[in-house]
Protein backbone atom coordinates (compact mmCIF):
# COMPACT_ATOMS: atom_id res chain seq x y z
CA UNK A 1 0.00 0.00 0.00
CA UNK A 2 2.83 2.43 0.77
CA UNK A 3 4.37 1.83 -2.66
CA UNK A 4 1.06 2.53 -4.40
CA UNK A 5 0.79 5.82 -2.57
CA UNK A 6 4.46 6.67 -3.08
CA UNK A 7 4.38 6.19 -6.85
CA UNK A 8 1.37 8.47 -7.22
CA UNK A 9 3.05 11.16 -5.11
CA UNK A 10 6.55 11.01 -6.62
CA UNK A 11 5.28 10.86 -10.20
CA UNK A 12 3.79 14.36 -9.86
CA UNK A 13 7.25 15.80 -9.09
CA UNK A 14 9.05 14.20 -12.06
CA UNK A 15 9.48 15.80 -15.49
CA UNK A 16 10.84 14.78 -18.87
CA UNK A 17 13.49 17.03 -20.43
CA UNK A 18 13.20 18.05 -24.09
CA UNK A 19 16.30 19.50 -25.76
CA UNK A 20 15.96 21.41 -29.04
CA UNK A 21 19.16 22.21 -30.95
CA UNK A 22 19.55 24.22 -34.14
CA UNK A 23 21.61 22.15 -36.58
CA UNK A 24 21.37 24.60 -39.49
CA UNK A 25 20.45 28.28 -39.23
CA UNK A 26 17.74 29.81 -41.38
CA UNK A 27 18.99 30.87 -44.81
CA UNK A 28 18.19 34.31 -46.19
CA UNK A 29 16.74 33.08 -49.46
CA UNK A 30 16.23 30.13 -51.76
CA UNK A 31 14.39 26.84 -51.56
CA UNK A 32 14.88 24.98 -48.31
CA UNK A 33 15.96 28.13 -46.51
CA UNK A 34 14.21 27.26 -43.23
CA UNK A 35 16.38 26.43 -40.25
CA UNK A 36 16.82 22.82 -39.19
CA UNK A 37 16.55 21.51 -35.63
CA UNK A 38 17.24 18.32 -33.68
CA UNK A 39 14.94 17.38 -30.80
CA UNK A 40 15.62 14.79 -28.09
CA UNK A 41 13.47 13.67 -25.13
CA UNK A 42 16.36 11.84 -23.54
CA UNK A 43 16.27 12.66 -19.86
CA UNK A 44 14.23 13.16 -16.72
CA UNK A 45 14.37 15.49 -13.71
CA UNK A 46 12.61 16.02 -10.39
CA UNK A 47 11.39 19.13 -8.65
CA UNK A 48 13.03 20.25 -5.39
CA UNK A 49 11.49 23.75 -5.10
CA UNK A 50 7.89 24.07 -6.27
CA UNK A 51 7.54 25.43 -9.82
CA UNK A 52 11.14 26.63 -9.87
CA UNK A 53 14.09 24.23 -9.43
CA UNK A 54 14.65 20.75 -10.85
CA UNK A 55 17.54 18.33 -10.31
CA UNK A 56 18.76 16.18 -13.20
CA UNK A 57 21.85 14.32 -14.39
CA UNK A 58 24.45 16.56 -16.03
CA UNK A 59 24.76 14.20 -19.02
CA UNK A 60 21.10 14.85 -19.90
CA UNK A 61 22.09 18.36 -21.00
CA UNK A 62 24.56 17.33 -23.70
CA UNK A 63 25.62 13.69 -23.45
CA UNK A 64 28.13 14.38 -20.69
CA UNK A 65 29.84 17.25 -22.50
CA UNK A 66 29.54 20.91 -21.47
CA UNK A 67 26.11 22.32 -22.28
CA UNK A 68 25.53 23.87 -25.70
CA UNK A 69 24.45 27.41 -24.78
CA UNK A 70 22.32 27.69 -27.91
CA UNK A 71 20.08 24.74 -26.96
CA UNK A 72 16.53 25.33 -25.73
CA UNK A 73 15.28 23.04 -22.96
CA UNK A 74 11.78 22.34 -21.69
CA UNK A 75 10.49 20.30 -18.75
CA UNK A 76 7.34 18.27 -19.47
CA UNK A 77 4.93 16.83 -16.92
CA UNK A 78 2.10 14.38 -17.53
CA UNK A 79 -0.07 14.46 -14.39
CA UNK A 80 -1.21 10.96 -13.45
CA UNK A 81 0.13 9.69 -16.81
CA UNK A 82 -3.00 11.19 -18.32
CA UNK A 83 -3.73 12.27 -21.87
CA UNK A 84 -2.06 15.69 -21.82
CA UNK A 85 1.54 16.82 -21.40
CA UNK A 86 2.30 20.32 -20.12
CA UNK A 87 5.62 22.12 -20.45
CA UNK A 88 7.73 24.62 -18.53
CA UNK A 89 10.63 26.49 -20.18
CA UNK A 90 14.07 26.04 -18.65
CA UNK A 91 15.33 29.58 -18.03
CA UNK A 92 18.68 29.11 -16.25
CA UNK A 93 21.18 26.60 -14.86
CA UNK A 94 22.02 27.42 -11.22
CA UNK A 95 24.37 24.42 -10.89
CA UNK A 96 26.23 22.28 -13.43
CA UNK A 97 28.59 19.79 -11.78
CA UNK A 98 30.07 17.61 -14.49
CA UNK A 99 32.30 15.73 -12.02
CA UNK A 100 29.24 14.48 -10.14
CA UNK A 101 26.97 14.18 -13.21
CA UNK A 102 24.53 16.55 -11.48
CA UNK A 103 22.77 19.72 -12.59
CA UNK A 104 20.06 22.04 -11.30
CA UNK A 105 17.63 23.66 -13.74
CA UNK A 106 15.48 26.70 -13.11
CA UNK A 107 12.11 26.69 -14.85
CA UNK A 108 9.68 29.47 -15.65
CA UNK A 109 5.90 29.27 -15.26
CA UNK A 110 4.06 26.55 -17.16
CA UNK A 111 2.87 27.67 -20.58
CA UNK A 112 -0.59 26.42 -19.53
CA UNK A 113 -2.05 28.49 -16.71
CA UNK A 114 -2.86 26.64 -13.50
CA UNK A 115 -0.38 23.77 -13.98
CA UNK A 116 2.18 23.29 -11.20
CA UNK A 117 4.92 20.85 -10.27
CA UNK A 118 5.29 20.07 -6.55
CA UNK A 119 8.65 19.44 -4.87
CA UNK A 120 9.91 16.03 -3.80
CA UNK A 121 11.54 15.98 -0.33
CA UNK A 122 15.33 15.63 -0.46
CA UNK A 123 17.55 13.79 2.02
CA UNK A 124 21.31 14.21 2.46
CA UNK A 125 21.47 11.37 5.00
CA UNK A 126 23.41 8.24 3.92
CA UNK A 127 21.17 5.23 3.31
CA UNK A 128 22.32 1.74 4.36
CA UNK A 129 22.35 -1.29 2.11
CA UNK A 130 18.94 -2.92 2.04
CA UNK A 131 17.04 0.38 2.10
CA UNK A 132 13.84 0.03 0.08
CA UNK A 133 13.83 2.51 -2.77
CA UNK A 134 11.82 3.51 -5.81
CA UNK A 135 12.56 5.33 -9.05
CA UNK A 136 10.44 7.29 -11.51
CA UNK A 137 11.54 8.47 -14.95
CA UNK A 138 10.34 9.02 -18.49
CA UNK A 139 11.55 6.42 -21.02
CA UNK A 140 12.58 8.33 -24.14
CA UNK A 141 9.72 8.32 -26.66
CA UNK A 142 9.95 8.39 -30.43
CA UNK A 143 9.18 11.92 -31.61
CA UNK A 144 6.77 11.63 -34.54
CA UNK A 145 6.57 15.37 -35.14
CA UNK A 146 7.65 18.66 -33.64
CA UNK A 147 6.76 22.28 -34.34
CA UNK A 148 9.34 24.97 -33.58
CA UNK A 149 9.70 28.59 -34.64
CA UNK A 150 12.76 30.13 -36.31
CA UNK A 151 14.47 30.52 -32.91
CA UNK A 152 13.81 26.91 -31.88
CA UNK A 153 11.01 27.62 -29.41
CA UNK A 154 8.67 24.66 -28.89
CA UNK A 155 5.25 25.02 -30.49
CA UNK A 156 3.76 21.53 -30.24
CA UNK A 157 4.60 17.95 -31.07
CA UNK A 158 3.55 14.34 -31.35
CA UNK A 159 5.13 11.83 -28.95
CA UNK A 160 3.93 9.22 -26.44
CA UNK A 161 5.24 10.46 -23.10
CA UNK A 162 4.53 8.43 -19.94
CA UNK A 163 6.53 8.06 -16.74
CA UNK A 164 7.65 4.66 -15.45
CA UNK A 165 8.11 3.58 -11.82
CA UNK A 166 10.21 0.78 -10.33
CA UNK A 167 11.24 -0.49 -6.89
CA UNK A 168 14.15 -2.28 -5.30
CA UNK A 169 16.86 -1.83 -2.67
CA UNK A 170 20.23 -0.21 -2.16
CA UNK A 171 22.46 -3.15 -3.08
CA UNK A 172 25.89 -1.66 -2.38
CA UNK A 173 27.64 1.62 -1.71
CA UNK A 174 31.18 2.95 -1.80
CA UNK A 175 33.17 6.06 -2.68
CA UNK A 176 34.96 6.79 -5.95
CA UNK A 177 37.37 9.68 -5.63
CA UNK A 178 35.52 10.81 -2.53
CA UNK A 179 32.12 10.73 -4.27
CA UNK A 180 29.53 8.53 -2.47
CA UNK A 181 27.96 6.09 -4.93
CA UNK A 182 24.93 3.83 -4.52
CA UNK A 183 24.28 0.66 -6.50
CA UNK A 184 20.67 -0.39 -6.95
CA UNK A 185 19.02 -3.62 -8.06
CA UNK A 186 16.71 -1.57 -10.29
CA UNK A 187 16.82 -1.41 -14.06
CA UNK A 188 15.87 1.68 -16.03
CA UNK A 189 15.39 2.70 -19.63
CA UNK A 190 17.06 5.35 -21.77
CA UNK A 191 15.42 8.67 -20.95
CA UNK A 192 14.98 7.95 -17.24
CA UNK A 193 18.41 9.38 -16.39
CA UNK A 194 18.00 12.26 -13.96
CA UNK A 195 14.89 10.83 -12.31
CA UNK A 196 14.89 10.42 -8.52
CA UNK A 197 15.99 7.48 -6.42
CA UNK A 198 13.75 7.89 -3.37
CA UNK A 199 13.84 6.04 -0.06
CA UNK A 200 10.49 4.57 0.86
CA UNK A 201 9.01 5.33 4.26
CA UNK A 202 6.37 7.54 5.77
CA UNK A 203 7.16 10.07 3.03
CA UNK A 204 9.41 9.25 0.03
CA UNK A 205 12.60 11.36 -0.07
CA UNK A 206 15.11 11.54 -2.91
CA UNK A 207 18.69 10.86 -1.80
CA UNK A 208 20.18 9.93 -5.18
CA UNK A 209 19.22 9.96 -8.85
CA UNK A 210 19.24 7.74 -11.92
CA UNK A 211 22.61 8.17 -13.63
CA UNK A 212 24.44 5.23 -15.21
CA UNK A 213 25.64 1.66 -14.68
CA UNK A 214 28.88 -0.14 -13.90
CA UNK A 215 30.31 -2.15 -16.78
CA UNK A 216 31.04 -5.81 -16.00
CA UNK A 217 32.86 -8.49 -17.94
CA UNK A 218 30.82 -11.48 -19.12
CA UNK A 219 31.54 -14.51 -21.34
CA UNK A 220 29.91 -12.45 -24.10
CA UNK A 221 31.99 -9.32 -23.57
CA UNK A 222 31.45 -6.15 -21.57
CA UNK A 223 27.81 -5.65 -20.57
CA UNK A 224 25.79 -3.26 -18.44
CA UNK A 225 26.02 -4.19 -14.77
CA UNK A 226 24.61 -2.71 -11.56
CA UNK A 227 22.81 0.60 -11.94
CA UNK A 228 24.29 3.50 -10.03
CA UNK A 229 23.65 7.01 -8.78
CA UNK A 230 25.66 9.37 -6.59
CA UNK A 231 24.39 10.91 -3.36
CA UNK A 232 22.63 14.27 -3.58
CA UNK A 233 24.84 15.35 -0.70
CA UNK A 234 27.46 16.05 -3.40
CA UNK A 235 25.60 19.26 -4.19
CA UNK A 236 24.19 19.93 -0.73
CA UNK A 237 25.69 23.42 -0.60
CA UNK A 238 24.16 24.41 -3.95
CA UNK A 239 20.76 22.98 -3.04
CA UNK A 240 20.56 24.56 0.40
CA UNK A 241 21.56 27.86 -1.19
CA UNK A 242 18.47 27.56 -3.40
CA UNK A 243 16.20 26.92 -0.41
CA UNK A 244 16.20 23.11 -0.40
CA UNK A 245 16.12 21.78 3.16
CA UNK A 246 16.96 18.15 3.74
CA UNK A 247 14.57 15.91 5.65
Amino acid sequence: ADLTTAIAAVRESVAAILRIRMTRPEQSEGEGSAGQFQAVLGGSAFCVVADRYLVTAFHVLNGGQPRNVGDRLYAFVVPGNGDTAFHFPVVSFPAERQAFDLAVLEIGPCVTAGIHIPPLPVSFTPRPDGTRVMTVGYPAPEIAGLNVDAQGSFGGGQFFLKSHANEGIVSAQYAIGGVPIYELNIGWHHGESGGPVAALGDKPAAFSLIQHYRNIQSPYGTVAGPHRGCALSCIRQELTGLGVLGV
